[in-house]
C-alpha cells in the first residue's frame, strides 16, 4: 500500500483504487467525494501545508500499522483458539501437532515449521511439519546430530530459563560450527525454537525455519510460539494419558477373555468367536467346524496326584490344543473343568478331523503318567466333531449340542478317540 499525494483535478480516478490517497483541492465537493468513493482516506485543501501534510502522512502510517497489528493479533487469538479447540474435540496428537504447523506457517509466512520429538538417548525426530514445495522434506527424518544431544542434555535449563531461542542470521549469531552444518543442512537461514517441555523434562521443540533469507522476528513471532506452548503441552499431556488408558483397557479386555490358569481364551471368548464365526458363515455358506475335548478320568488324575499336578496337566493341554490350531481364524479354549472347545472357521468335516488327530497324536507323544485311569497308563482325551453350514433355520445351540453329543459317543465306545456326528 502506498500514500500519494496528489491533485484530484489531475489525477486519473481509475487508478485511486490501488491506493491510499491524500487528495488536494479548495473547493470541489464532487471531486473529493469521488475521491473517497475509490479509495482515498483523507485530503487537504490548497494552499498545501507542509507541516500539516507531514502530520497527517503519519498519522495515516500509525493508523495503518496499527490495524495491521490489530489484525495479526486476532489471528494469532483466532490460532490459538482453533489449536485450543482441536485439543478439547481431538485425542489424536499428530492431528493436532499437524494442525498447528500448519497454521504457524501460515500466519508467520515462513517456508518450514517443524515439532521435533526427543528420544531418551538424546536423538530425536521430526514428527509433523509444514514446509514450501521448493524445500525438502524433513517429515520423519531422525537426527543423531551432537548439536540435539548437547541441547538435550545440558541446554534444557537455558531454554526453560529463556524459553525461546532466536536466529536471525545464522551467518552472524556466533553459532558452533557443527549448529551451522545443522543448520545448513535443514536449508535454513533463520529460526525460531520454542521448547516442549513437560514435567520438567524437554518434551520436543516447536521450530520455525526461515530458508530463503535472514529474517528478523517480531516480537508478535516470539509471543505467537511461547502462546502455543501451554495448549501444546496439555495436547501431550491429554494424549498420553488416553494412550495409557487404552492400554489398561485392552489389558482388562485381555484379563476378561483369558483364562487364568492355562493363558488360552476362556469360555466368554469362545462364546463370542463362536458366535461371530456363526454370523460370518451364514452370509458365507462356509462349514464351521467344532472340536470339544474332556481329559479321560480327569477327577482320578486329581485324586491321584494332587490339584496343583492337575492344574499342571490343564496348562500341558491347552497349549497342545494351541499348538494344533494354528490358522489366525482357529480358537483353542477352555470350555469349563476338564473340558476344552477349539473352533474351527471356514473347516469341513475332513479338515476338523484332521486336528482330531494331531491333537491325539500330541497328548500320546506326550506319554504324560495317568496310573489311575482306566484306560491306559497315560493320560488320553476324548474329542467330539460336529461340522455344519450355519442356516438362519439352525443355531449355536444345535452344533454345540451335536459336539456334545459326538463327545459323549466317544467316551461310551472306549475314549482315547474322536467321534463325528452323522
Amino acid at each position: 500500500r502506498f500514500i500519494v499525494v496528489t491533485d484530484i483535478a489531475t489525477f486519473d480516478y481509475e487508478k485511486l483504487q490501488f491506493y491510499e490517497i491524500k487528495c488536494t483541492r479548495l473547493d470541489d465537493q464532487d471531486s473529493v467525494d469521488k475521491a473517497f468513493a475509490v479509495g482515498a482516506v483523507d485530503y487537504i485543501t490548497k494552499p498545501i501545508h507542509w507541516g500539516v501534510l507531514k502530520q497527517r502522512v503519519r498519522r495515516l502510517l500509525q493508523m495503518h500499522w496499527t490495524m495491521k497489528e490489530l489484525q495479526y493479533k486476532i489471528e494469532q487469538e483466532q490460532l490459538v483458539s482453533k489449536i485450543t479447540q482441536k485439543i478439547r474435540t481431538s485425542l489424536n496428537l499428530e492431528l493436532i501437532l499437524s494442525t498447528t504447523v500448519i497454521e504457524v506457517r501460515k500466519l508467520l509466512k515462513t517456508d518450514r515449521v517443524i515439532v521435533y520429538r526427543f528420544r531418551a538417548d538424546g536423538s530425536g525426530y521430526v514428527i509433523v511439519e509444514s514446509v514450501s514445495p521448493e524445500w525438502d522434506c524433513m517429515l520423519g527424518r531422525i537426527f543423531h546430530d551432537t548439536y540435539f544431544f548437547d541441547k538435550f542434555e545440558r541446554c534444557g535449563y537455558k531454554y526453560r530459563q529463556n524459553n525461546i531461542y532466536v536466529i536471525e542470521d545464522i551467518d552472524h549469531a556466533g553459532l558452533s560450527p557443527c549448529h551451522i552444518n545443522l543448520l545448513t543442512e535443514l536449508q535454513a537461514k533463520a529460526n525460531l525454537v520454542v521448547p516442549i517441555e513437560q514435567e520438567n523434562n524437554i518434551w520436543g521443540l516447536l521450530v520455525v525455519y526461515e530458508c530463503s533469507n535472514p529474517r528478523k522476528w517480531a516480537k508478535s513471532d516470539i509471543d505467537l510460539l511461547t502462546q502455543l506452548t501451554n495448549p501444546l503441552v496439555m495436547a501431550i499431556k491429554q494424549a498420553e494419558l488416553y494412550q495409557q488408558l487404552e492400554a489398561a483397557n485392552q489389558k482388562l479386555q485381555q484379563l476378561a477373555s483369558i483364562d487364568s490358569l492355562t493363558q488360552i481364551p476362556n469360555r466368554r471368548s469362545f462364546d463370542e468367536v463362536l458366535e461371530r464365526e456363526w454370523q460370518r458363515l451364514e452370509r458365507e455358506q462356509a462349514p464351521l467346524s467344532l472340536i470339544l475335548c474332556d481329559i479321560d478320568f480327569f477327577k482320578n488324575y486329581n485324586d491321584t496326584y494332587g490339584h496343583q499336578s492337575g492344574d499342571e496337566c490343564l496348562k500341558e493341554v491347552a497349549q497342545i490344543l494351541q499348538q494344533a490350531t494354528q490358522r489366525p481364524g482357529d480358537l483353542a479354549a477352555r470350555y469349563g473343568g476338564e473340558e476344552f472347545a477349539v473352533v474351527l472357521p471356514n473347516t469341513d468335516s475332513a479338515g476338523a478331523v484332521y486336528i482330531a488327530e494331531t491333537i491325539l497324536s500330541s497328548i500320546r507323544t506326550k506319554n504324560l503318567i495317568h496310573k489311575s485311569s482306566k484306560i491306559s497308563s497315560y493320560l488320553t482325551l476324548s474329542l467330539g466333531i460336529a461340522t455344519i453350514i450355519p442356516q438362519s433355520s439352525s443355531s449355536l445351540k444345535w452344533v454345540i449340542a451335536k459336539a456334545d453329543e459326538a463327545l459323549y459317543r466317544a467316551k461310551l465306545t472306549g475314549r482315547d478317540r474322536y467321534v463325528i456326528y452323522q
